[in-house]
């Protein structure tokens, strides 16, 4: 399921940047005012402005929860490893071959286990329309960009209970 996610482009976000100052000046001067007429005046009015500045500066910010983490973890789920003998005794049929890669650039990058590119295979096996993984092999090796490049692949496959 795809999510329609708008963007604002280039004239709007500068739009949204010059209304911000804008807003900012006119919450200042309601707190001068507010605190004014009040017995704590001039507390009043720092307490109002710090509010309305985070309030301010906040309001542009976008915050995701991670939906991609939550989405491929449910995908991984619904795939089940075989062996060859298995797949070939439960007549599945091939649904594509998929492969996971990870290149470690420098001594800072971190280390990938193997089992995490297996997710990787299972949630791509599933996004082929398949709910069974036939693992074949991780290969790990040094060429010219990286210190430690991993490949990972296996065939996956679609098989049907009866």
């Amino acid at each position: 399921m795809k999510k329609n996610v708008s963007v604002l482009s280039g004239e709007d976000h500068k739009l949204q940047l010059a209304f911000a100052p804008l807003s900012l000046i006119l919450a200042y001067n309601f707190c001068l005012l507010t605190g004014r007429y009040m017995q704590y005046g001039d507390r009043m009015k720092y307490i109002c402005f710090i509010i309305l500045f985070i309030l301010t500066g906040c309001s542009s910010s976008t915050f995701y929860a991670g939906g991609k983490g939550v989405e491929n973890s449910i995908r991984k789920s619904v795939v089940k490893g075989y062996t060859n003998n298995e797949v070939f005794k439960l007549g599945a049929s091939q649904v594509g071959y998929v492969e996971a890669e990870y290149c470690r650039i420098n001594n800072r990058d971190s280390i990938v286990s193997q089992s995490y590119l297996i997710d990787i295979l299972k949630v791509k096996t599933q996004k082929l329309g398949g709910n069974g993984l036939v693992f074949d092999s991780c290969l790990v090796h040094i060429n010219a960009t990286c210190i430690s490049y991993t490949k990972c692949q296996g065939m996956a496959y679609l098989i049907t209970y009866k």
